[in-house]
């Protein structure tokens, strides 16, 4: 009985031990305190954040020497050696970014969730913007360089069809990104907005690790470890569902569950088309975490199954046309982030996709599968504050099959791509920075290898305001283009971006000048031939303006306006001409105001498009 007692007591030593405090003070080079620094551990997921009085503290495992990386708004970026254990709580001072800024490459992303100060929307923001229902797509179409089509859905940006923009999770490829629907009703973007704490959406001027997206990309980072367990359930007039967050001490675990019947919806609101199902549905989806010692691992799946009938209206038809669609989506993702060290990280991860439609359009019908897979890894070395790299490779292969089971004809689309990348970023002088990158891709599909070269220079010219420009090269698959037909390389785009960016307390304003000159397009001749010798151009102005309270508290606001000249030769255009889904000006006005007293929000959102 003593024996046991013993050991419990030596285990409960070992385990007390085995836990160390991490505290200190961090001021500023004017002496006060520094606040919402982020304090980490190098290599670890080990840290927290600096309170009103600059003070923080975290437990840790770790023992013997570290370096502690400290990282805030407005302060320089400082690096400290630490030992664990500490003899005594630290004091530590950061530099203000005043007395030594660096230029930021603003040209062409907008982060809508992050925690930059270039952020311009966060996940909230997302779901209580006025009209979008929680749809990130529709979302990121109230800032500027977007076209609205509403009875489409897609991203479509600065003159580019919805197929020219990419998005990606957590660095891999969503081949299926939006719903099935029929035709004239606008699609939806699969995916909620709480999943992600990055979401950074491009209208042009994207980083090398990126291809196959001749316009812009939308990529979302998922949240990294949960702090705390919690469960949800949601009932509303056109579905259910429920959602559980699950923690323990290196697991964690998220997943929801959903289901949609819009027949209430429709017994209330009258439409013009006459529905023979409304649109159903139920998805499911979860996020599995592991966290290592030095690493992260994240997987990610989602399913979803949506079915829905309809008579149509179509211009061509007296009659309306009837319609049906069943369609099944399966989508996983599995990453892997690794620390070798507080300048060296891996990253490696795979992505796989598996979609199924089935439609009936009047006596004809249609099946089509999509299968896709996309690898890659990357290794991002910070070799000091001045210069950074980043090197990787990727392989994406693709296999879209349409079948017309009426007249017994099958197609087939295949393609494997292979890339390899770099990026160089050099911070040569005070104020200023320069990033180069250069991709390169060969697909079995065209029998082509592409050089995509970037190049991007940003200046600081105070704390407040930034420019930057950049010039790059982007190449597309025609896949989407030619069905039946032979591709003879890839599409190509240009793409000229000047940017302002001022951000100061609740304001930012955001101004951007842009080229697009397309190549290689595909076309018909007029002689029912595919060719490739299309061309394009599109050219506008950009700008973005937000408000968070300066005006009036607890009013926030942001208006965008875009303007765009473009016209292209390409499908069956006989001329060069400007697309039918562009608008040459676009509005946005987006207004929140939140009550206290109800502790509700009140919002609002006007768009206008014309030209």
């Amino acid at each position: 009985m003593k024996s046991i007692f013993l050991s419990a007591f030596i285990l409960i030593g070992i385990f007390i031990q085995a836990q160390s405090t991490v505290s200190g003070t961090i001021t500023s080079s004017s002496g006060l305190p520094a606040k919402n620094v982020n304090v980490t551990l190098a290599g670890t997921y080990d840290g927290s954040s600096t309170d009103e009085n600059g003070f923080f503290s975290f437990e840790t495992e770790e023992t013997g020497d570290f370096e502690l990386e400290l990282e805030g708004s407005g302060f320089t970026n400082e690096t400290y050696s630490i030992s664990i254990p500490i003899e005594s709580p630290l004091e530590l001072q950061v530099e203000e970014a005043t007395e030594l800024e660096t230029a930021v490459f603003t040209v062409g992303t907008m982060r809508a969730v992050g925690n930059t100060n270039e952020t311009m929307m966060s996940s909230l923001d997302v779901v209580t913007t006025a009209g979008s229902d929680g749809d990130i797509i529709a979302a990121m179409q109230t800032l500027p360089g977007t076209n609205n089509v509403s009875e489409d859905g897609r991203l479509f940006i600065r003159g580019g069809e919805g197929e020219e923009t990419s998005i990606f999770i957590d660095r891999l490829r969503v081949f299926q990104p939006y719903t099935q629907t029929a035709p004239n009703t606008p699609a939806r973007g699969r995916y909620s907005p709480f999943l992600f704490k990055g979401i950074n959406f491009s209208t042009g001027g994207y980083d090398a690790p990126y291809g196959q997206a001749l316009s812009g990309i939308l990529t979302l980072e998922t949240n990294d470890f949960p702090t705390e367990n919690s469960y949800d359930f949601g009932f509303m007039t056109l579905g259910v569902s429920a959602a559980a967050n699950r923690v323990w001490e290196k697991d964690a675990l998220t997943a929801s569950v959903a289901y949609y019947n819009l027949w209430p919806v429709f017994q209330i609101l009258s439409t013009r088309d006459e529905w023979t199902h409304e649109p159903e549905g139920y998805s499911g989806e979860a996020v599995y975490r592991h966290q290592f010692k030095k690493g992260l691992y994240k997987s990610y799946v989602a399913f979803e199954y949506s079915k829905l009938g309809m008579n149509y209206e179509d211009i061509n038809s007296p009659e309306k046309i009837p319609f049906q669609l069943n369609n099944t989506n399966l989508y996983l993702n599995n990453s892997y982030v690794h620390n070798f060290s507080s300048k060296l990280e891996g990253f490696v991860g795979f992505s796989v996709a598996k979609a199924n439609t089935n439609v009936h359009q009047l006596s004809d019908q249609f099946e089509k599968e999509e299968i896709g897979f996309n690898g890659k890894a990357e290794v991002e070395w910070k070799l000091n504050s001045k210069n950074h790299f980043r090197f990787g490779s990727e392989f994406v292969t693709r296999k879209d099959e349409n079948q017309d089971v009426l007249n017994n004809q099958t197609s087939d689309l295949n393609e494997n791509l292979f890339a390899g990348y770099s990026e160089y970023i050099w911070y040569f002088a005070r104020k200023w920075g320069l990033k180069t990158g250069i991709r390169s891709e060969y697909s079995d599909y065209v029998n082509e290898w592409n050089v995509s070269p970037r190049i991007s220079l940003a200046y600081k010219i105070n704390r407040y305001h930034n420019v930057s420009a950049f010039y790059g090269e982007y190449f597309q698959s025609p896949m989407q283009e030619l069905g039946y037909a032979n591709p003879t390389g890839f599409m190509k785009s240009r793409q000229y971006l000047v940017n302002y960016f001022y951000q100061k307390d609740k304001q930012t304003i955001r101004v951007e000048l842009y080229q697009k000159d397309y190549e290689d397009l595909v076309r018909n001749d007029g002689a029912f031939n595919y060719v490739q010798n299309g061309n394009g151009f599109a050219r506008g102005i950009d700008f973005f303006w937000r408000n968070n309270g300066s005006h009036i508290k607890d009013l926030q606001y942001w208006v965008s306006y875009s303007y765009i000249d473009t016209k292209r030769l390409y499908k069956d255009f006989p001329v060069e001409a400007q697309p039918g889904f562009v608008a040459n000006h676009n509005l946005s006005i987006v207004g929140k105001y939140w009550i206290q007293d109800w502790r509700s929000q009140i919002g609002f959102t006007y768009q206008f498009g014309s030209g």
